[in-house]
C-alpha cells in the first residue's frame, strides 16, 4: 500500500484492500501454508476449467479507481478465473479455509468478509468496463484436507460493502494524513536541561547534512555522547520535514528500549507524537481468551477498546494486558492495533531481519518501509543479531512437545507423524561439529515431507499456543536452508539430542533489509576498522555518509595499563587465580572495583578465591537474567554494600546500560572475552580464510571478544568530569593484533610485568 499525502491517492493490491482492517485483529498475516494451499487448489481447478472448454481466462489483471472523501483509492489485481461471453462476464475467486465445510452461508460471510469484498472489487472493475453488459461472482471456498467445495454467489450488499471498505481505507489515509501534517509542527527541543555541549550539536548538524548526501549514515559516538537524543532529534527533524512518515528504533535490550522511550519524551510530548514499545508476542499472550476473529471483534466493540487514545495515554503492555483480560481480546491484538497508529516504534532487531518476526511490522495497516527511518542502535552487533535471525535450531524435547501440541490441537494426522519421526531422528543425533552424510540425507529426507504437508493439510496458526506457532513457521524453513546448507551455513549438532543449522553470515539479507527503508541511521560507539562494519552489514561503503563525533573530555580520561603478569587463557588461568584475586583486593581498597569477566564461570572461581584470602571483603556477582529493573536495583544496592563488582562483559551491565559512569574509581577487565571456539566460531574462521582474509583467527574471535572489552569500558566515562583506572588483566592485551582494536582514547597503555611495577602504578594512577 502506497499514500501518497500530496495528491490524496491511494495505491494499493485488491488483497490488501479486502483485508484493511484498523481495528481488532489489524495486521494479521496468513499462515505460511495458506498461499501453498491456495496455490494448488487454484492450479487444480484450473485444470477442471480448462476441461470444461468454456474458455476460462486465468490471472487476468485488472484495475479500478473509487473516489472517496477527497481521495482516490486506485486499486490493482488479477481475478483467479475470468469468462467473457457476448458482454456476460462470470468471475471466480478460489480461497481454503480452516473451517470444514459445508457451512451455512451467513457463517461464510461473517468469518470471511474480506474474501467477499476481494470478488466484489473484481466484479465492480468489470462493471465499468466498456461493453460489458453482466458480471456475476462465485466465491468457490475449498477443504483442502478432502477438497470439499462450496461455492457461493456475490452478496447483494456488494457494492456498498465495497464504498465501505473504502471509506474506512480514505479514513485511515486522512489520520495518517493528518499525522504527517501534525509532525510538521513538532517543537525543535533540546533534550538537556542545560545549554548543551558544542560537539552535540555539531554532531547533529552533521548528520542533517549527511541525509542530504546519502539514505544510509553511520554515526561513530563514543559511549555516553548522546547518541540516543541526537539520533532521535535527526529523526524527528525528517518528520518534520516531511521526508519520512514513521521512525523505527532497533535496540535489543530491554532497559535500552525503554530508556529510548524515556529520552524521546524530553523532545516531544505524548500529544505532539505517539511512540511505544513493541513487546515479543510471548510477553502478551494470556490463556483462556477467545482466538475466534467474530468473537474478537465483538467482545473489541462491546468493550470500545481505542488503539489511538491508548497510545496517546502511553499505555504500556501491563495496561494493555489488563484491558485485554477484561474485555476478553488477545493483547497482541490491542498491540497491533496501536502500531498503526504509532510515529515511532521502540523494538527489536528480530521485527525487522527475522523473517518469521518481521510481518508483525509489515502487515501494520499503511505500513511502508519506503516511507520509514530506521535507527539502529549499538549497529556493531547487528551482523551476528541479523546472522541468528537466519538461523535455525531444534532440540529433542522443544520437537517432541511440538508433536505432542498437534496430536492435542488435533492437527491432521500426517502433521502429527511427520514431526514425531523428526522429533526421534533428533533425539538420536550425536554430539557432531557437523552431521555426518547418513544424518544429513535423512534430515534433508524427513523436512522434504514436512515441507508440502502445508499445501495439504494446513493448519490454522491462531488456534496453537506461540511456541507452537514458531515451530510450524521453522519446518517451513528447514527443507529450503538445508539445500543451502554448504552456502554460508553450518549444520551441526552442539549437544547430543540437538540440532543447528547456523548461519555464517547474513551480510546479504541484512544489506538488502536496510536498503529497503527511506532513510537508515547506525549508531556505535565500536565499528570496528574502517569499513568493516559496513562490509559485515552488507553495504558498499563508499555509499555510507559516516559522521564521526567528538568527544575531547574523554582524552585523558582513562588511565590504563596492561597486567603482563597473567595469562586468562583457559587452559593457564587456574595458575592466576590468586593473583587475580590480589589484584582486585589491593584496587578495591582506594574504592570502588568492576570486574570483568568473560564467564559466570571465571567470575564464581574468582569470588571464592577473594573469600579465601579475605572473607571480609565486600563482593557482589551480578546475577543471572536480571530485567531491566532488577539490573539498576542491583548496581545501586551493590554500591552502597559493595567495593568489588564482578560483572560480565556482553552482559546487561557491560553494554547497553548507563549506571556505571562516575560511580567507578577502577575497572579490571580479566581477558579480552574471545568467543568459544566451538564448529560455529571454526566454521567463520574457515569461510574468512576462504575470503581471503589476512588473519581470519582476528575476525573470528580478536574482534568480537575486544568489541566487548571496549563496550564495556566506554560506560564508565560518560561526562565531562569522569575518569577511570583501568587495568586490562592479560598479557594478551600487549599483543599488536589485540592493542591494535582497543579505542584509541585509551592511549598506549603501559605494560606491567611484574608485582612491584603493579604496586607502582596503583600509587601513581
Amino acid at each position: 500500500m502506497r499514500i501518497d499525502i500530496k495528491t490524496k491517492r491511494i495505491e494499493v493490491s485488491a488483497q490488501e484492500f479486502a483485508t484493511f482492517r484498523p481495528g481488532p485483529t489489524a495486521g494479521s498475516g496468513n499462515s505460511p501454508w495458506r498461499a501453498e494451499a491456495g496455490r494448488q487448489w487454484h492450479e487444480t481447478l484450473r485444470i477442471h476449467a480448462d476441461a470444461e472448454n468454456n474458455q476460462w481466462e486465468f490471472e487476468k489483471s485488472i484495475a479500478c479507481e473509487i473516489k472517496i472523501l477527497g481521495w482516490i483509492v486506485c486499486i490493482t489485481g488479477r481475478t483467479d478465473q475470468w469468462r467473457e461471453e457476448n458482454g456476460a462476464v462470470t468471475i471466480r475467486e478460489i480461497k481454503t479455509v480452516t473451517v470444514s465445510l459445508p457451512r451455512k452461508t451467513e457463517f461464510l460471510r461473517q468469518r470471511y468478509p474480506h474474501h467477499f469484498l476481494q470478488l466484489g472489487i473484481y466484479c465492480h472493475a468489470a462493471r465499468i468496463l466498456p461493453n460489458i453488459k453482466s458480471v456475476v461472482g462465485e466465491l468457490v471456498f475449498v477443504d483442502p484436507k478432502d477438497g470439499t467445495k462450496q461455492t457461493l454467489p456475490l452478496p447483494d450488499s456488494a457494492e456498498s460493502d465495497l464504498l465501505n471498505q473504502a471509506e474506512v481505507l480514505a479514513s485511515h489515509a486522512e489520520n495518517r494524513r493528518a499525522s504527517h501534517a501534525r509532525l510538521l509542527l513538532l517543537p525543535d527541543r533540546l533534550p538537556f536541561k542545560d545549554e548543551p555541549r558544542i560537539e552535540w550539536l555539531q554532531s547533529c548538524a552533521d548528520l542533517d547534512q549527511a541525509a542530504l548526501e546519502s539514505p544510509i549514515r553511520l554515526m561513530v559516538a563514543p559511549t555516553g555522547f548522546g547518541k540516543t537524543s541526537a539520533a532521535l532529534r535527526h529523526g524527528l527533524a525528517l518528520l518534520r520535514s516531511g521526508r519520512v512518515g514513521r521512525l523505527l528504533y532497533l535496540t535489543g535490550k530491554g532497559t535500552g528500549q525503554l530508556q529510548v522511550l524515556a529520552e524521546l519524551r524530553r523532545l516531544a510530548k505524548s500529544n505532539e507524537l505517539s511512540g511505544m514499545v513493541l513487546r515479543p508476542r510471548s510477553e502478551h499472550e494470556m490463556d483462556g481468551l477467545t482466538d475466534d476473529p467474530e468473537e474478537i471483534r465483538k467482545n473489541w466493540a462491546r468493550a470500545a477498546i481505542d488503539p489511538q487514545a491508548l497510545l496517546a495515554e502511553g499505555a504500556e503492555l501491563r495496561r494493555v494486558r489488563e484491558i485485554g483480560k477484561i474485555a476478553g481480546v488477545p493483547p497482541w491484538d490491542i498491540t497491533k492495533a496501536m502500531l498503526g497508529h504509532a510515529d515511532v516504534i521502540i523494538c527489536d532487531y528480530n521485527y525487522v531481519f527475522s523473517p518469521r518476526n518481521r510481518s508483525a511490522l509489515e502487515t501494520i495497516p499503511g505500513w511502508n518501509d519506503h516511507d520509514t527511518m530506521l535507527i539502529v542502535d549499538e549497529a556493531h552487533n547487528l551482523p551476528e543479531r541479523a546472522a541468528e535471525c537466519l538461523s535455525l535450531r531444534d532440540d529433542a524435547q522443544s520437537a517432541s512437545d511440538f508433536s505432542f501440541t498437534l496430536t492435542k490441537f488435533r492437527a491432521p494426522e500426517p502433521w502429527c507423524l511427520a514431526t514425531q519421526a523428526w522429533a526421534d531422528f533428533v533425539r538420536r543425533l550425536p554430539k557432531a561439529d557437523s552431521l555426518s552424510p547418513d544424518d544429513r540425507l535423512e534430515a534433508m529426507t524427513l523436512t522434504e515431507k514436512l515441507a508440502p504437508l502445508g499445501g495439504t493439510f494446513p493448519i490454522d496458526l491462531d488456534s496453537l499456543p506461540e511456541e507452537a506457532r514458531n515451530a510450524v513457521w521453522s519446518a517451513a524453513l528447514w527443507s529450503q536452508r538445508l539445500e543451502q546448507a554448504d552456502l554460508g551455513w553450518l549444520l551441526w549438532s552442539p549437544n547430543a539430542g540437538q540440532i543447528n543449522l547456523d548461519c555464517l553470515t547474513a551480510a546479504k539479507a541484512t544489506g538488502e533489509r536496510l536498503q529497503s527503508f527511506a532513510h537508515v541511521l547506525l549508531m556505535t560507539a565500536t565499528p570496528g576498522p574502517r569499513g568493516a562494519l559496513a562490509s559485515e552489514c552488507g553495504l558498499n561503503n563508499d555509499h555510507i555518509m559516516r559522521v564521526d563525533a567528538l568527544a575531547p573530555w574523554r582524552q585523558g580520561a582513562y588511565t590504563v595499563a596492561i597486567d603482563g603478569r597473567i595469562d586468562t587463557r583457559l587452559k593457564t588461568r587456574e595458575s592466576h587465580h590468586q593473583r587475580t584475586a590480589q589484584s582486585l583486593i589491593k584496587l578495591s581498597e582506594e574504592g570502588s572495583v568492576a570486574a570483568f569477566f568473560p564467564s559466570y564461570k571465571y567470575a564464581e572461581a574468582i569470588v571464592e578465591e577473594i573469600k579465601k584470602i579475605n572473607a571480609d571483603t565486600s563482593i557482589a556477582l551480578q546475577p543471572r537474567g536480571l530485567g531491566p529493573d532488577r539490573t539498576a536495583r542491583f548496581v545501586d544496592d551493590s554500591l552502597k554494600t559493595s567495593t568489588i563488582l564482578c560483572l560480565i562483559l556482553g552482559g546487561s551491565l557491560g553494554e547497553g546500560v548507563d549506571l556505571l559512569g562516575g560511580k567507578i574509581r577502577s575497572a579490571v577487565v580479566i581477558g579480552p572475552a574471545l568467543p568459544e571456539v566451538n564448529a560455529l566460531q571454526e566454521a567463520r574462521r574457515k569461510m574468512f580464510v576462504e575470503d581471503g582474509a589476512e588473519d581470519a583467527f582476528a575476525l573470528a574471535y580478536v574482534r568480537p571478544g575486544m568489541r566487548k572489552v571496549n563496550q564495556a569500558l566506554g560506560r564508565l566515562v560518560r561526562a565531562p568530569g569522569h575518569t577511570a583506572r583501568v587495568l586490562l588483566h592479560c598479557r594478551r592485551f600487549a599483543d599488536e593484533t589485540y592493542k591494535n582494536l582497543l579505542s584509541t582514547e585509551y592511549g598506549d597503555p603501559e605494560i606491567l610485568i611484574n608485582d612491584e611495577s603493579f604496586q607502582e602504578w596503583v600509587k601513581k594512577s
